[in-house]
């Protein structure tokens, strides 16, 4: 059997982010109109979409940048966000694709906290600027034709993070119950995301 589709792989060893993984996928050719669209069907007027070309490191590279247009950022329930997803207006696999991100950080809260994933509040990952990541890729994936997904070990760095639950440490304990079974390595302080 031949597979069709293209296979991409992401190189996370300096770490990795939504709007670094979006910027690499416009630099691959993903459609910025395309995206925004995607973007524009879940989270409607909420958030604008660039594309900059950049040096990182003496390296020409593709920044994504995410404005958010709409200041009110309550925490949303995985409820709340499965909704926005299943109601939106994009492909299936973009739809797919975002609602397993989306299920997959919901049972690593739940975990985390003890709660139903139903119950889980997203704080930073349910704002409009985390849910345009998360389907901005999903579409720029789609967009490109990719249908299989692979990636480096993740460098997840360590030290100590601030977030909506007070100051605890780096990586996170969602990001560890989303780490089970991979490869993964700390080093620098705080959170990763390439810093040139």
């Amino acid at each position: 059997m031949i597979a069709s589709g293209r296979v991409a792989w992401i190189d996370a060893t300096s770490g990795v982010a939504g709007d670094m993984l979006l910027g690499a996928l416009f630099d691959a050719g993903a459609s910025l109109e395309a995206v925004q669209a995607a973007v524009d069907a879940v989270v409607p007027a909420s958030v604008r979409l660039t594309r900059t070309e950049v040096t990182r490191c003496g390296m020409r590279a593709v920044k994504a940048g995410v404005e958010v247009l709409d200041g009110d950022q309550p925490h949303r329930t995985w409820r709340t966000v499965r909704e926005l997803l299943r109601s939106a207006e994009v492909a299936q696999p973009v739809r797919a694709g975002a609602l397993a991100v989306f299920e997959r950080l919901a049972g690593a809260e739940a975990r985390v906290h003890g709660v139903p994933a139903g119950e889980v509040h997203f704080h930073e990952v349910g704002a409009w600027d985390s849910i345009a990541d998360v389907v901005g890729v999903c579409a720029a994936l789609h967009d490109l034709g990719v249908t299989r997904l692979t990636a480096s070990a993740v460098a997840v760095g360590s030290g100590r993070a601030r977030t909506a639950h007070g100051e605890i440490p780096v990586p996170v304990p969602a990001v560890l119950e989303l780490a089970a079974g991979r490869e993964i390595f700390g080093g620098g302080s705080g959170e990763r995301r390439c810093r040139c």
